[in-house]
């Protein structure tokens, strides 16, 4: 079971009920399968993937018509996107995430204290996800570009830190210590901004 997902004090009981939810969280979920165990009958509506929810799909429309190919956010994307070498589109910000994928994704950024990254909330503004929508040819949650270019979704990014591998392969090196600073504390980034 990978690190990241937190299974509910009431599912911890049951080996098949704990398969069951984590398999739920990665949007493989048969519930026809347990149709004997109540509490999988109730989670089975939470279970489909967000992507095929009808209120998410109505999200992207409404994005996607707000967004209209405007000239203004083209330009402002473009300006932003080659001015900064590391931005993570995502749901909500790292100081406050507002989904688990978003959260998971400011762990694992937190964790590796990795420096000039620049996030965007998607959630803000429905013309920046219309954007990425149009420009990417399919609806996306959360992506990080590196130089101007999308280079890995959350399932990727999820899958090198896994690895171990995520800071080669974003090219980043840690922040380097400072003098001065107790040395439990050396070489660590605020997690949170105030």
């Amino acid at each position: 079971m990978p690190i990241f997902y937190r299974i509910p004090q009431a599912f911890r009981r049951s080996s098949v009920v704990r398969a069951a939810f984590t398999n739920c969280l990665r949007g493989n979920f048969e519930p026809k399968a347990f149709t004997g165990c109540a509490a999988l009958r109730a989670m089975s509506s939470m279970c489909a993937p967000v992507s095929e929810s009808p209120v998410y799909r109505d999200m992207i429309e409404r994005a996607k018509t707000a967004y209209g190919g405007s000239s203004e956010v083209d330009s402002a994307m473009s300006d932003m996107l080659s001015s900064r070498r590391l931005v993570l589109f995502m749901e909500g910000s790292l100081d406050h995430p507002k989904s688990l994928c978003a959260g998971n994704l400011s762990r694992i950024f937190s964790g590796l204290q990795v420096t000039g990254l620049y996030t965007v909330d998607l959630l803000r503004e429905p013309e920046i996800l219309g954007f990425l929508c149009t420009h990417l040819g399919e609806s996306v949650r959360n992506v990080l570009f590196k130089d101007g270019a999308p280079a890995l979704d959350y399932d990727q990014i999820v899958e090198l830190f896994q690895k171990g591998t995520l800071l080669q392969a974003l090219e980043v090196t840690p922040k380097p210590s400072e003098p001065g600073v107790h040395k439990r504390f050396r070489g660590l980034l605020p997690i949170a901004n105030y």
